[in-house]
């Protein structure tokens, strides 16, 4: 009788452990080399929704139907 090699003795598993670990560390780098951009498109959005913001808050009169001039209500 002969008997099979078991999944450890054949070296698959410490294989398959081996390109996992691998896809992790890829993974985890890719991950941290796009963090800086997207603070920077975070702080960008920030940035004008906080202009946009001020520009609409500082009007202080709308028109209705463009007849009369009524004051803003937020």
């Amino acid at each position: 009788m002969t008997s099979t090699a078991t999944l450890t003795q054949s070296g698959l598993l410490a294989a398959l452990l081996q390109h996992q670990r691998r896809k992790v560390i890829e993974l985890t780098q890719r991950r941290a080399q796009r963090e800086p951009a997207h603070g920077l498109l975070r702080n960008s959005l920030t940035w004008l929704l906080a202009r946009y913001q001020g520009i609409t808050a500082g009007r202080r009169f709308r028109r209705i139907s463009g007849q009369e001039i009524l004051p803003r209500h937020t």
